[in-house]
Formats: structure tokens, C-alpha cells, sequence
């Protein structure tokens, strides 16, 4: 028999009673000192090392409750859980009691195997060493109540259970490791890529797509995907053709596609190509003329997409564009039904920017940023470009902006601004001023740093990820030292 409790896993957050205990006390999201003040009260000798039945008493929120499903299996002596306090609304205590009274049936999450509690949403990893049945065996449970509810009767409801035979022997169960195999959690219609240069978007969306992409598989094959996908070039120029070769790109390919893009000439035997689309209606000719009439129009859209044909038969990714003139600047949106990443999504943009300038240039505007939206942006796992991509995944590990010509790395600015913090001791109060440009755009002061933290959020003042854990670094340091 185990001669003592002993934690495998988050003994710092465990609060020790009894060694020799076979009773768990669990306070659900109650603090363990408003549990312990109220216990105190009404039965001491529940946390009395000397008197008590209780080995160990634990909050039981987030997820830890594989956790202490693995410690209770190395320390077998511990036939009872006992649960107290707050629960939140959350169904805790009726996942417990369903892991014990129905078990577990497999289950699938983010494209990996998985255990669930039968009748609840609660997952379990799987591993081996993960005995279930001893514990639907050998361990009870019972819900007592909020604090507020407790009375002095506690300590005989703990007293009356059951003492059960000597406990068989410990079972360690090893956390699993992180799974690489799988996807990660995300939208998957929710992801948004901003980047300077083309190439810089591909690479992030390559990223993006092997990491949050889910497994589908179609007529033709499996793809990884992702959904509605938008796609913000803020410079739609060139790539210096050293930076394209390394990923298996020639800038003169793609100079040759941006020449077909415009070319309205329709192969034998050849369905469709964009530039016979839109030289079909004169179509750019009509925006040139529709921004002549109305330098402000929002009439400048092109559909690609005809519905007598496209879709039986052979049908156009490339939808709809639209131009628009933004900041002195001519901007263009593109929509595309479906986008080969590895393949066809850089040539695409770099079609794309052919015709930004067409128009641009018939109008003596600067081209302005490309956006692209793509319905359905796959990854196909047999491509033979699929181990370049799994490479640049795996190597990706900053969110800085990177000149692929040099190499240098630079800092990426939030297009919504930047923050200063400082600190005004006279007043006691951390003060954040939000700018833009140098311009104040809004001054945030208070001596806690998630007062405002919360404020900014509120605003939607931040838009990278990498700004807001700068920011909250920089309060959380703000805070320290005004205490």
C-alpha cells in the first residue's frame, strides 16, 4: 500500500491535510481560503492532520481534472472525492459522476484521437497507462453544496463514508506530449493575413494553413483547408528573384503569367482564360471610363463568373474584382472561389498586380494595396511541393517583418498605432498614451494594468498579437513599479 499522498502532477497547487487520508476534497472554483475559513468553522477537525480523513484539498477549474485523475491513480488510497463550494454554472461535479458511472467512448478533436465522458463535452487524452476502470471501481464521489450552503453536519457526512481494503498499487500515468500530428484551434473561416510583399503573405499563409488547416477529402483527393480566407498585400511589387528561387519560384515565370493575364487571345481546345474574360466585355475599359465619370465610384466591378456555363463545366477561380480609389491611391479586391495555395495563389497575385496597373496607369493613379479573398484555400498533401511547405511551417518563429533580399529583420508595426507607457508617481496611476504618427490619439490612466488593458481591448485599439503582448508586458512592469 502507497505509505503516503504523493503528487505526480501540480503538488504546488495542492493544500495537504492528512498523508494517509482516503478522502479528496475538492472546492471547485471556491479559493481554498474561503473553503478552509468556512471548514473552520463549522469542522475544524476536517483540516486537522491528526483527526482528519482528508489527504489533500484542491480547487478543481481549468483543466485539471485529467490531471487529478492520474494522481489519484498513483495514489490508490484515495477511494472518495468530496466536492464543495462554487460551481459556476459549469457541469464539473456531472462530468465526474458520469466518468464513473458511464466511462469513456472514443472520440476525434482537431484531427487527433481522443477519450470523451460519455453524455459530456469532457476530453481525455489518450494514453495507455490510463486505467479507467480502476477508477470507476474503486473511487466515489458526492457533491455537498456551495459554502454558503454547507452546515455542521459536514464533518459526518466525511466520517460516514465508507473504509474501504487496502488499495492496490500505485499506476503512473505520464502526461502525453504536445501532438504535432493533428490541427490547431482556430475559425477556420476567421484567418487574415497582412504582410508587405507577396511572398511575405504566401509564407505566412502556408504557415496558417498547415497549422489551423482541417483534412477534407474531395473527388479528386485530400486537402488541408482553410475558409474565406482575406489576404492584404499593402505593396503589390515584385519579389527580388533570390527570395522567390529559395522557395522554388522564378520571377520570370511569373512575369510571363502577368503577360497572359492581360492577353485576350483564347487557346484551341481552352475553356476559359482570365485575360479572354475580361478582354470579352472590355471589361477594364469599362472601369477606366466608370472612375472618368466618377472618380468615387463604387461601380467599378467586374464579375468573372458566368452562370450559363461555369457551373457544369470547366469554371474560373478567379470570380470578381473590384477597384477602388482609397487615399489618393487605386486598390483592388479579388475574389477567388477556390486557391491552390502551393501552387497557384503567388501567380495569381502576381496576375493580379498586372492588372492593378493596367488600370492604374490609364487612370495616373499609384497602385494601392491588393487584397484577396480566398473561398476555399487548400493544401494538397501529395503535391510535390508539400515537404517545402511542412519546412517553412516548421521554421517559421517570429512575427517580425523580414527583407527577404537581405535577411534583416525588422520591427512590425500595428497599423492601428503604437503605445507609450509611463508612469505618473505623484498621481499614483500608470498612464498609456495610444498614437499614431505622434499624433495622441487617447490617453489611458489607472493604477491597475488590467483596467487598462480592458479599456483597450474595448477600443479594438491593438490588431497584432505580438503588439498586445508587448503592451501587456510593458503595463504589468508599469504596475511593479508603482507598487
Amino acid at each position: 500500500m502507497p505509505a503516503g499522498f504523493d503528487a505526480l502532477y501540480f503538488d504546488d497547487l495542492l493544500h495537504h491535510v492528512n498523508p494517509a487520508g482516503d478522502v479528496g476534497l475538492l472546492t471547485l472554483w471556491t479559493p481554498y481560503e474561503a473553503a478552509r475559513r468556512k471548514l473552520g468553522e463549522l469542522a475544524p477537525e476536517l483540516l486537522d492532520p491528526r483527526r482528519s480523513r482528508i489527504a489533500v484539498v484542491a480547487n478543481l477549474y481549468g483543466d485539471g481534472m485529467f490531471a487529478m485523475f492520474c494522481n489519484l491513480l498513483f495514489n490508490p488510497q484515495v477511494r472518495h472525492l468530496v466536492a464543495i463550494g462554487q460551481d459556476m454554472g459549469l457541469p464539473t461535479c456531472a462530468e465526474i459522476e458520469a466518468f464513473l458511472c458511464d466511462g469513456l467512448e472514443d472520440a476525434e478533436v482537431l484531427g487527433r484521437p481522443m477519450r470523451r465522458v460519455r453524455g459530456t463535452q469532457r476530453l481525455l487524452p489518450v494514453v495507455p497507462q490510463f486505467d479507467a476502470a480502476r477508477l470507476q471501481r474503486s473511487l466515489s464521489f458526492r457533491y455537498l453544496g456551495r459554502i454558503s450552503e454547507l452546515g455542521p453536519d459536514v464533518a459526518r457526512v466525511v466520517a460516514s463514508l465508507p473504509r474501504l481494503d487496502e488499495a492496490p498499487e500505485r499506476v503512473r500515468v505520464e502526461f502525453p506530449a504536445a501532438d504535432d500530428g493533428g490541427y490547431r484551434p482556430s475559425h477556420v473561416s476567421g484567418h487574415q493575413v497582412i504582410r508587405r510583399r507577396p511572398l511575405d503573405c504566401w509564407l505566412e499563409l502556408v504557415v496558417r494553413c498547415l497549422r489551423f488547416g482541417r483534412p477534407v477529402t474531395l473527388a479528386n483527393g485530400p486537402r488541408i483547408h482553410l475558409l474565406d480566407v482575406k489576404t492584404v498585400v499593402e505593396e503589390p511589387h515584385e519579389d527580388a528573384a533570390a527570395a522567390l528561387e529559395r522557395f522554388g519560384f522564378r520571377l520570370e515565370q511569373l512575369r510571363e503569367y502577368q503577360g497572359r493575364m492581360l492577353d485576350p487571345e483564347l487557346p484551341e481546345g481552352i475553356a476559359y482564360t482570365y485575360g479572354n474574360r475580361l478582354a470579352r466585355t472590355d471589361a477594364l475599359r469599362s472601369v477606366v471610363n466608370a472612375f472618368a465619370a466618377d472618380p468615387e465610384t463604387r461601380h467599378a466591378y467586374i464579375s468573372l463568373w458566368d452562370m450559363a456555363t461555369d457551373l457544369e463545366g470547366s469554371s474560373p477561380c478567379l470570380t470578381t474584382l473590384f477597384f477602388r480609389r482609397t487615399e489618393g491611391r487605386l486598390t483592388l479586391s479579388a475574389t477567388f472561389r477556390a486557391h491552390n495555395l502551393l501552387i497557384a495563389w503567388l501567380q495569381n497575385v502576381y496576375g493580379l498586380i498586372a492588372v492593378q496597373r493596367h488600370v492604374a496607369d490609364a487612370l495616373g493613379l499609384e497602385p494601392g494595396p491588393i487584397t484577396v479573398l480566398s473561398h476555399f484555400l487548400s493544401v494538397d498533401p501529395r503535391n510535390e511541393r508539400y515537404a517545402l511547405a511542412r519546412a517553412v511551417a516548421e521554421g517559421w518563429e517570429t512575427d517580425a517583418d523580414v527583407d527577404r533580399a537581405t535577411g534583416k529583420v525588422s520591427l512590425r508595426e500595428d497599423p492601428n498605432g503604437y503605445f507609450v507607457v509611463s508612469i505618473d508617481e505623484a498621481r499614483g496611476v500608470i498612464v498609456a498614451e495610444h498614437r499614431y504618427e505622434g499624433v495622441l490619439v487617447k490617453r489611458y490612466e489607472s493604477g491597475r494594468a488590467a483596467t487598462i488593458e480592458r479599456e483597450v481591448a474595448a477600443d479594438m485599439a491593438i490588431s497584432l498579437v505580438s503588439h498586445a503582448l508587448w503592451l501587456g508586458r510593458e503595463l504589468t512592469r508599469a504596475e511593479q513599479k508603482l507598487r
